[in-house]
């Protein structure tokens, strides 16, 4: 009996002190590139044209139109999605920019 009441109050310190670790604030993502459509149906992808590496854009509300050039704000998607392409990113904003998109070639800044 009085193993069972030690290992119960073992347990419960162990859950307590798990709770009193402080979450770690997920790393934010920011990318700049051309919207463009990825092979899974409703799934966005920007190229980020300082890094060149890959998004998903998960985006809730309106989104950008398939070809304009965006800057976004995000973190990284916790969970599984079925765009699979890139790194997939929660955005918190996103704004557009003046970028030169044409499909099957990299992005440019426009001067």
């Amino acid at each position: 009996m009085r193993a069972l009441t030690v290992s119960r109050t073992v347990g419960l310190l162990v859950s307590l002190t798990a709770l009193a670790v402080p979450q770690e604030k997920p790393k934010e993502i920011r990318g700049m590139g051309c919207v463009q459509p990825g092979v899974e149906t409703r799934c966005l992808e920007v190229t980020d044209v300082r890094s060149g590496a890959l998004f998903d854009l998960i985006i809730k509300g309106v989104q950008p139109a398939m070809g304009s050039g965006i800057e976004f704000l995000g973190v990284a998607h916790q969970g599984v999605t079925t765009c699979m392409q890139g790194t997939a990113v929660d955005v918190k904003s996103w704004v557009h920019r003046n970028l030169k998109c044409v499909q099957g070639t990299a992005p440019k800044p426009r001067h």
